[in-house]
């Protein structure tokens, strides 16, 4: 059992071996995590899309970190915590590619 996890402030997830997730979050998958400020998502081989929309859930979220995700292209919703500070996309060309084009504020 994992406990409360209402104190948890860093998070990782790793998509290492789960090669059919193409878009992640999905719709209602992450838990109420009112202290998490910083989330590190990796190594989703397949991963095509980010939901924005889902971290919206995240309101003490700063740091959001996505890496090793080669096939990531797109950030659907566009939206994304207005506590996050920082945003960093590393090892996902094609995302970088997305981004260039957005508003500063994605």
């Amino acid at each position: 059992m994992l406990g409360n996890l209402n104190t948890l402030t860093c998070l990782a997830i790793s998509g290492h071996g789960c090669g059919r997730v193409k878009s992640y979050p999905e719709v209602g998958s992450l838990p109420q995590l009112p202290s998490l400020t910083t989330l590190l998502l990796y190594d989703f081989r397949n991963l095509e899309t980010l939901e924005c929309n889902e971290f919206l859930r995240l309101t003490s979220l700063q740091m959001l970190h996505v890496l090793s995700c080669k096939k990531l292209q797109n950030m659907a919703g566009e939206k994304l915590p207005s506590s996050l500070l920082q945003l960093q996309i590393e090892q996902c060309p094609l995302l970088g590619e997305y981004c260039k084009n957005k508003h500063q504020h994605i």
